[in-house]
C-alpha cells in the first residue's frame, strides 16, 4: 500500500534516524520515488538538522562572558570565576 504525503512526512525524521523497519523504509523510499514535494520536504528536513547541529562559529565576546559570570554568581551566590 502506498503511503499518503501526510504519512511519509510523519515518519520521516524517523526515516532519517534510522529507526524504521524494513518495510516502512521501503514504503517510504517508493513514496520518495515518486512525489516530487516530500523529496523537497527531506532535502528541507536534512538542511535543517545540519544547520541546527552546527556549533556557533561565533565566540561570545570577553566582556559579555565576564557580565554573564557576574550576573550568574549574583544568582547563586557562588564568587565569579
Amino acid at each position: 500500500m502506498m503511503l499518503t504525503c501526510r504519512e511519509a512526512i510523519a515518519r520521516m525524521s524517523a526515516f532519517l534516524d534510522r529507526e524504521l523497519g524494513p518495510l516502512d523504509v521501503a514504503r517510504i523510499t517508493l513514496h520518495l520515488s515518486t512525489c516530487a514535494p516530500c523529496r523537497a520536504y527531506l532535502r528541507t528536513l536534512r538542511a535543517t538538522i545540519r544547520i541546527a547541529g552546527r556549533p556557533a562559529d561565533v565566540e561570545m565576546p570577553e566582556e559579555m562572558k565576564r557580565r554573564l559570570r557576574a550576573f550568574l554568581s549574583g544568582r547563586t551566590g557562588e564568587p565569579p570565576r
